[in-house]
């Protein structure tokens, strides 16, 4: 059997510093080619204003297939990056938008827009929202309305007599504490106030 002995204390400090070391090489390399690979990306090839215009307005209306809920414009994937490059790509061979978009439908199906289709099924989802809006302003209206007539009701409904027991003991109240009308009061020379 072979006798290992530990390493003295000094080997694991070197050890240590080596591999921090190390890391904050890889950060500063890491560090260093970041601008260079994000100036990289943006260059692209000079392209004309329309052609860059017409790319960034369907950017926004595109969406990445990978990528749920993000528009071409919005999305940092590879995909998108490739999706981006053939919206321009098409653009410079003569093709209109509407062209573009409908070669990304063939290939991704409807669900690559951005914008559901205003025919068929598409529909719906912009009749839903007015609908459902309408509803709501409807429902205020009525219940307003309703709230409106019960209160007018109920200011013009006479009040109800009180009950004789209770109008002999609101009208001891009212004397003992010298308000109302019902004889006694501090101002009638009833029983005054101390203080």
């Amino acid at each position: 059997m072979a006798h290992y002995s530990e390493p003295p204390p000094w080997a694991a400090r070197r050890l240590g510093r080596a591999v921090l070391g190390a890391a904050g090489l890889l950060l500063l390399l890491a560090a260093a080619a970041a601008p260079a690979a994000l100036a990289q990306e943006a260059a692209a090839p000079d392209l004309p204003a329309e052609v860059e215009e017409a790319g960034l307005r369907l950017d926004k209306q595109l969406m990445c297939p990978i990528c749920p809920g993000e528009t071409l414009n919005q999305s940092q994937t590879a995909l998108a990056k490739q999706m981006r490059a053939a919206v321009r790509q098409r653009l410079l061979a003569g093709e209109s938008e509407q062209e573009v978009k409908d070669y990304f439908v063939s290939v991704y199906g409807e669900s690559v827009l951005a914008e559901p289709p205003r025919r068929g099924f598409g529909l719906t989802a912009w009749l839903v929202p007015a609908a459902v809006a309408v509803a709501g302003l409807g429902t205020l209206v009525f219940v307003l309305r309703s709230m409106r007539r019960s209160n007018a009701r109920q200011a013009a409904a006479p009040a109800t007599p009180p009950d004789p027991a209770l109008a002999d003991y609101l009208r001891a109240v009212d004397a003992e504490l010298g308000i109302g009308g019902g004889g006694g009061g501090a101002r009638e020379g009833g029983k005054a106030d101390d203080g």
